[in-house]
This record gives structure tokens, C-alpha cells and sequence, in this order.
């Protein structure tokens, strides 16, 4: 067997045999060397013992030019060393490689898209309400990351990560930005659990757009401009933006209203049960309706089997609340211009249900754990920890004057002349 001296140059040099293949060992480590066959292919080996014979392991193709696939000389020498310790061990190098292909092939069938099917059936459906199984599906087979459907879970980086954030930033959606890190970190993190990959790309990455931290609320002249312009868009809008003012609940709750969810209309106790696989918190939430509210209600016109109040197609509840809220702000935006005032501050349709809270609080003086109740919060004093174990206490009495006494307080603020003394609370 000749033996030589092993440089990239030499590797790169060595002419193909005129038949067969020969072996070119190394002077510097002799059980290490390259093989060149007839059609000039170089691949590097070793050399070493297994199970008391000595045998002949290929470490893998060399890289000859720059732009080539292959093994650099560096790299085999270094698998090389490691492969001969392994063997002194009594370990086979071979099915070491055998358990990594079979790694490596698991991982390319993990694609982004089998495994965020197989995390939205394992955690997010059995665990969330059906608003957020919306958010992380969106997050997931969204517009946002279809570009990774096919690649393997664990071939996502960083860089593909904040490339995605970037781009959303760059469009004018921070906030998006920030919701789309948040349920991807959750995802990966997962992904991390169930050994799919080690590193969360998301690790370490900050939101991109600043943090809404949840303080604005509206003023009394601003739920009177608001109330106008939802009256101005008209439509499905048009009542649905005003009973996410009066109810309090959430976008996704009020959206996906629906008339087998709703009682008593026509009687002196209305009420809107909203079952558990619709709220955030999985508990079933029971609304006791203003007549103002009720009235919005029995105005919406019947579309479809599904009983759905706000649709368009009959089928599903109504899309494209971005583009009506801009329409909202546009409204506003130019009766301030025409009457000299300043512009309002940015607000956002979650601060409906924030005015509400604050205002029961503030200017009704109702009593916090009752507004707690209100819009199913299970974090007050008196709901939360060891308390909320014991108090199952539903407080419908007090939540059905809460909600009379809102409405009438956004009543005489939208039409005082319709509207009698705003009824205060206190206890």
C-alpha cells in the first residue's frame, strides 16, 4: 500500500488508478488514508480493531475544491482519531452512524407542519379555548411561517425566526410580531420537550414592537366617539364593536355568539351562556344581558343553520377586524381634523373590555370581585389559590345589576336624552 504524506493539495492531486482502486495511507497517522476508485471519487478511512479483527471504516467522501460536498482533510483526521478511540472502548463506530441516520431520518419526517398538526392535537386542542386554537393555528399554517411547512422542525434557526419578525415589523405589525414569538415559543419549547430538537430557536429572542402593557382605557368623550363611529360602519360591526363595550367579553367570545347560547330575551332575566370550549380559561361563563344589549340582539337578522349572530356567510363567524377597526379610527380620525381637536390616542379593541373593568370599579363603584365575575376572571382575591376551591359562589344577582347599571351609564354618555339617572352600585 503506498503511503503519503496528506495535504489538501496532495488529496486534491492524486490521479485516478488505471483499474480497480488503490489506498494512499498517511505518514503522519498510519491507520488513516484515502481511497481513490477508477472514476477518480477520493473517500477517507481508518483503520482500527473491532472485536479483536481489524477492519476498514469509511469516514466519508473527501472535499476536493471549495464548492464541494465532502469531508475536509482537518475534519477526517479529527473523525478519524475520534473513531479509533471509540473502537479502543469497545464501541462500533458503525452503529453509532447507524443511530445518527436514523436521527437524521426522523427528524426530516418531523417536518414544521406534521409536527405543529401533532402539537395543535396533543396540547393545543385538549387544553385551550377555541379562540386560541385559532391564534396558533394562524401562528403555525399561517402566511407567516408557510415557508418552513417542509423543512424539519429542528432545521429551523434563529435567523429564520427573526426573519419572520422582521418581516411583520416591517409591515407595520409589531403587536402581530409579538404574538407570533410568543406562540412559537411555546410550540418549540415543546418541541424541545418531546426531544425533537435540542435549542428552541425562539431562546433568547426579545419581542420585537413594544409591549401593550394594558393601561389605556377610554374616557367618557371617547366611548361617545367610539359609539358613534361603530354606529357609522354599520353591519355586523356595527353591533358587535358595541357589545364588546357594554358586555365586556372578549373579541373571539362576542364573534362567535350564537342563538343556542342565548335565553330569557323575551322574559325579565336574558342571559348569554358561553360554554367552556369558548372562553380562555376552559370555564363555562354565564352573562346576564341588558335590556340595551338585548335589543342589539334581537336586531341581527338570521343567516344560516349555524345560528350565528355576527356572519357573513352563515357558516362562520365574521373576519377582517383589522381593516374595520381602521375604518373605526379613520371615522374618528377626521371629525377630530374637522372640529380642530387632536388626534385620539392609539387605542385597541381589547381596551372596550379594559373601560368596562375600569369603570365598574372606578365610577360605578361596583364591588371588584363581582366585576371579576363579569368577565370570568378566576385571579381575584376572591376566586384565587385556596379561595377559589371553596367559592363557587356565582354572584348573579350582583352581575346582572352591574351590567344594567354599565349600560346605563353608556347610555346616557351615547343618548342621554333616552336615558335615565345612571344607577351607582356600592358594596
Amino acid at each position: 500500500m503506498p503511503k503519503l504524506k496528506l495535504t489538501a493539495l496532495a488529496v486534491s492531486r492524486l490521479a485516478a488508478p488505471e483499474k480497480g482502486q488503490v489506498d494512499y495511507f498517511d505518514t503522519s497517522m498510519p491507520a488513516f488514508g484515502v481511497r481513490v476508485s477508477l472514476a477518480g471519487t477520493r473517500s477517507y478511512f481508518v483503520m482500527t480493531r473491532i472485536g479483536g479483527k481489524v477492519v476498514r471504516l469509511t469516514l466519508g467522501r473527501a472535499k476536493v475544491n471549495d464548492d464541494d460536498a465532502g469531508l475536509p482533510l482537518k475534519d477526517a483526521r479529527e473523525k478519524a482519531g475520534l473513531w479509533v478511540e471509540l473502537a479502543a472502548r469497545g464501541i462500533d463506530p458503525r452503529q453509532l452512524k447507524a443511530e445518527e441516520k436514523q436521527v437524521n431520518t426522523e427528524r426530516a419526517a418531523n417536518t414544521f407542519h406534521i409536527v405543529g398538526e401533532r402539537f395543535m392535537r396533543q396540547h393545543v386542542e385538549v387544553r385551550l379555548a377555541a379562540t386560541t386554537q385559532r391564534d396558533y393555528k394562524r401562528a403555525l399554517f399561517g402566511p407567516d411561517t408557510v415557508a418552513w411547512a417542509n423543512r424539519p422542525v429542528a432545521s429551523i434557526t434563529r435567523a429564520n425566526v427573526r426573519a419572520a419578525l422582521d418581516t411583520m415589523v416591517e409591515r407595520g405589525s409589531a403587536g402581530g410580531a409579538n404574538n407570533l414569538l410568543a406562540h412559537l415559543s411555546k410550540f418549540f419549547n415543546w418541541c424541545a420537550e418531546k426531544d425533537l430538537l435540542e435549542i428552541p430557536p425562539t431562546d433568547r429572542i426579545k419581542p420585537p414592537g413594544p409591549k401593550n402593557v394594558g393601561e389605556r382605557t377610554l374616557s367618557e368623550p371617547e366611548i361617545k366617539e367610539v359609539w358613534q363611529a361603530f354606529g357609522a360602519e354599520g353591519g355586523a360591526f356595527c353591533d358587535l364593536f358595541k357589545l364588546l363595550l357594554l358586555t365586556g367579553q372578549r373579541r373571539g367570545e362576542v364573534a362567535g355568539m350564537c342563538r343556542g347560547e342565548l335565553s330569557g330575551l323575551n322574559g325579565d332575566r336574558p342571559m348569554w351562556e358561553i360554554p367552556k370550549d369558548r372562553t380562555k380559561n376552559g370555564r363555562p361563563h354565564l352573562i346576564p344581558l341588558s335590556a340595551m344589549v338585548v335589543k342589539i340582539i334581537q336586531g341581527r337578522p338570521e343567516l344560516g343553520d349555524a345560528g350565528l349572530l355576527f356572519t357573513n356567510t352563515g357558516a362562520t363567524p365574521v373576519s377582517g377586524f383589522s381593516k374595520t377597526k381602521e375604518r373605526v379610527d379613520g371615522r374618528i380620525s377626521r371629525n377630530r381634523v374637522e372640529a380642530g381637536e387632536a388626534p385620539m390616542l392609539d387605542w385597541i379593541l381589547h381596551d372596550l373590555r379594559r373601560t368596562m373593568v375600569t369603570m365598574m370599579n372606578e365610577r360605578l363603584r361596583i364591588s371588584p370581585h363581582v366585576v371579576e365575575a363579569c368577565v370570568n376572571h378566576i385571579s381575584g382575591a376572591a376566586k384565587a389559590g385556596v379561595a377559589g376551591v371553596y367559592n363557587k359562589a356565582l354572584y348573579l344577582e350582583e352581575r346582572k345589576s352591574a351590567f344594567d347599571a354599565w349600560a346605563n351609564f353608556v347610555g346616557s354618555l351615547v343618548a342621554p336624552k333616552e336615558v335615565g339617572n345612571v344607577v351607582k352600585l356600592r358594596g
